[in-house]
């Protein structure tokens, strides 16, 4: 049996994840909702059925803590670099079999 590889911890979730979690984005200048994996990587205004929220900060998909920076966006972290690694090998093999369509 195949042992299990990355993050394996339980995640942290230092507020309630069922409660309307939305993030401010600077670029559309509103408020959107997201996950409760989103928000707790979102550095930048964050708010929770409402109010504001000052809570700590995680690197994406982990229980690391990350600094505050104000980057307006998700703290990068491996899990993220490996979706990314994922998603450019399935659009390359799209690409791949549009241009073999053609």
């Amino acid at each position: 049996m195949a042992e299990k590889t990355g993050f394996t911890d339980k995640p942290i979730y230092d507020f309630n994840t069922s409660a309307n979690l939305e993030v401010y984005l600077t670029g559309g200048q509103r408020w959107h909702r997201v996950t409760c994996n989103d928000f707790k990587s979102w550095d930048g205004q964050r708010r929770i059925n409402g109010e504001d929220y000052d809570g700590p900060v995680y690197c994406y998909g982990t229980n690391r803590l990350a600094l505050k920076e104000g980057r307006n966006g998700i703290v990068e972290s491996e899990v993220t670099e490996a979706r990314s690694k994922i998603s450019r090998k399935i659009r390359g093999s799209s690409e791949l079999l549009s241009q073999d369509e053609k």
